[in-house]
């Protein structure tokens, strides 16, 4: 498998596993969703807005743009959030669609919001919002425990026993 095609299959997890969170996000009540839980981005509203906010960041510096930080006031519930992430779906599935082995072995350089630069090669990069999304997934279970809601499992295996007929949804 190239890295092209990986990268592929490792986003559509990711994708895959973000709607099974947001699923869940949208039966909780407003206070649960805004509820403070003592996590890196306290509630789950924050962890959502945070984890759709960095993926387009990451776009946004691919592109030699600054990459800026959403609002959250922007998105004051869970249909807002998915709305949106729609369009950064997309444009992160049009931009690999348009990578090559070779492109995405390309340096970039980018400044992080707390002004420090840094190079690395495109695919480094690339697979960086997929793992900082499994991080924050793995504090959204831990919110969701703590308020006794049920969350389906989204480990990449679950993934692709699914994918494969082996597990049902």
């Amino acid at each position: 498998m190239q890295s092209k095609d990986y990268l592929q299959h490792l986003y559509e997890y990711n994708y895959w596993a973000n709607k099974r969170y947001l699923a869940v996000a949208g039966a909780l009540s407003e206070e649960q969703l805004f509820r403070k839980q003592g996590h890196s981005w306290e509630s789950v509203h924050a962890v959502f807005v945070h984890m759709m906010s960095s993926e387009r960041m990451w776009q946004q510096r691919w592109h030699g743009e600054k990459g800026e930080f959403l609002d959250p006031k922007d998105f004051p519930s869970v249909a807002s959030i998915r709305d949106y992430w729609v369009d950064v779906e997309k444009n992160m599935s049009a931009f690999l669609a348009e990578q090559t082995e070779q492109s995405l072995l390309r340096d970039v350089t980018y400044t992080n919001p707390k002004r420090e630069t840094f190079t690395l090669p495109l695919w480094q990069m690339v697979v960086q919002p997929p793992n900082h999304n499994t991080h924050h997934r793995g504090e959204l279970a831990a919110m969701f425990a703590l308020m006794n809601i049920p969350h389906p499992e989204e480990e990449v295996i679950q993934y692709y026993l699914i994918k494969s007929g082996q597990r049902k949804e």
